[in-house]
């Protein structure tokens, strides 16, 4: 029991999980990476502002209204199936293309071929939006969660602002979704690892090398290796207006749900994920609305810090300890000779230099991602068949299967796997360090003439559980 909740100290406050979480998303990401589909991504797309279309278009930064207007206009062309606007239109602007862009507003709404196009305007607490463009649109709070922990996890709250309104992903998808935003629970993001198709056409989408990555790794952490390209298909403003004929433009605009945003560094409106570099915060909206897609109401809870999952995560490190009493390490056999060493030496050496090469092989050619995973079934086969240590095997299964539970039944967001295997082996070479601190204590007491007094018997009776009994 001592042994649980030293482990659990470490493990829940602060400690242990904290500073294992980007190991650990790392590793997460690489499970995404084959397991997460690619249907929401093949119904959003994001129609990004950049920098440089300001100087194609002759204009500085505000986009005046009437070139909104335009933007809106190209997307009305193309029927999407709704639009989000991640601009916030509530600058007094009397000669600036207001009406036109209110009217550019409600022709995009009537744009729809069956039913109208459903608009959305960001709205931010404390501002409201001209009058004239709420009349064919709704508003929206775009506020975003800021980073959980080291390892910048994201979640996404259904409603916000003041006054509350239903966050872009939620009233994109609770039509389909059947569920009202103020009462739905917040949602942890599950980044998709996958560059969109069409990104790659024209975006510099290059990965480092095998030697870059590990150099990156080694200065920075694992989660250096983020990606440049977004995953959400995208096109720029200057695509939209000259994509006459584009069938790679009509095939990202028609029929699907377009976010528009703009990606001004200077404005402040920055996301930066587990899996993806600092990006517009556009991106996040985007990859929260493909999540509701891709999960539907089994989407990831933001709640893995609340009661429940801390109750939950003691029980696992219950059995952790439980594990750990069963199954002890065996101590392989030390080498009777100079010749049996060497040969152990060796066989290591040629095991190390085979996963080693087919580590450095997956690298090379399916990425870091399956090379993380390779590595981590070597090191448990490792320890099954070359430590004997049946008891960390069999809390590996453990924690994955009730971590694909709790991902899968529970709709909780990806679990700390690999705090509880360290938690394990924390705990272990503190009951070791145990066994031989009694062993010692009751050898230098068999020696000494003082009676133990009361205190002492506590003391006595305390590392008797880790001397094999009482004395």
């Amino acid at each position: 029991m001592l042994l649980w909740v030293v482990g659990y100290a470490f493990f829940v406050f602060h400690g242990l999980s904290f500073h294992l979480t980007p190991w650990s998303q790392a590793f997460i990401n690489a499970i995404v990476k084959h397991t997460y589909p690619a249907k929401g991504q093949e119904q959003t797309t994001v129609v990004l502002f950049r920098e440089e279309n300001l100087g194609a278009l002759g204009i500085h930064y505000p986009v005046p209204y009437a070139v909104h207007a335009d933007i809106i206009a190209a997307l009305a062309s193309y029927e999407p199936r709704a639009v989000f606007i991640d601009f916030a239109f509530i600058d007094p602007r009397p000669d600036d293309g207001v009406g036109e862009l209110a009217r550019a507003l409600c022709a995009l709404r009537g744009a729809g071929s069956t039913k109208p196009v459903d608009v959305l305007l960001a709205a931010p607490t404390g501002a409201s939006v001209r009058s004239e463009f709420v009349t064919c649109a709704r508003l929206v709070s775009p506020e975003l969660d800021e980073a959980v922990g080291v390892s910048g996890v994201l979640t996404y709250a259904s409603h916000a602002g003041q006054p509350p309104r239903p966050t872009p992903a939620f009233a994109l998808a609770s039509e389909a979704l059947g569920v009202e935003p103020a009462r739905a629970a917040p949602m942890e993001i599950i980044w998709g690892k996958n560059i969109a198709p069409l990104n790659t056409k024209w975006m510099k989408c290059d990965e480092p090398s095998v030697l870059d990555a590990l150099r990156l790794v080694l200065r920075h952490g694992p989660l250096a290796l983020r990606l440049a390209c977004p995953y959400t298909r995208t096109i720029t403003v200057a695509h939209l207006l000259n994509s006459s004929g584009d069938a790679d433009i009509r095939d990202a605009v028609h029929g699907q749900t377009v976010l528009y945003g703009a990606g001004f560094r200077l404005t402040g409106d920055r996301a930066e994920s587990p899996v993806y570099a600092d990006m517009p915060g556009v991106f996040l909206h985007a990859m929260a609305y493909d999540n509701l897609v891709t999960f539907g109401k089994a989407y990831k809870r933001a709640a893995r810090h609340g009661v429940m999952a801390r109750i939950t995560d003691g029980v696992l490190l219950m059995i952790a300890a439980i594990l750990l009493a069963w199954f002890p390490r065996e101590s392989p056999p030390a080498a009777a000779t100079f010749a049996e060493l060497q040969a152990k030496l060796r066989r290591g050496a040629v095991a190390a230099g085979v996963v080693g090469l087919i580590v450095a092989g997956l690298a090379w050619r399916r990425g870091t991602d399956d090379a993380l995973l390779a590595l981590f079934a070597a090191y448990v086969l490792y320890r099954w068949r070359g430590a004997r240590d049946l008891g960390f095997v069999l809390l590996t299964g453990v924690t994955l299967v009730t971590a694909l539970f709790y991902y899968y039944v529970v709709d909780l967001g990806p679990r700390n796997i690999l705090a509880f295997l360290v938690f394990f082996e924390v705990v272990r070479h503190l009951e070791s360090r145990l066994k031989e601190f009694a062993a010692r204590y009751f050898a230098l007491k068999a020696g000494a003439t003082v009676k133990s007094r009361a205190p002492l018997r506590v003391v006595d009776k305390f590392f008797s559980l880790y001397s094999g009994g009482s004395r």
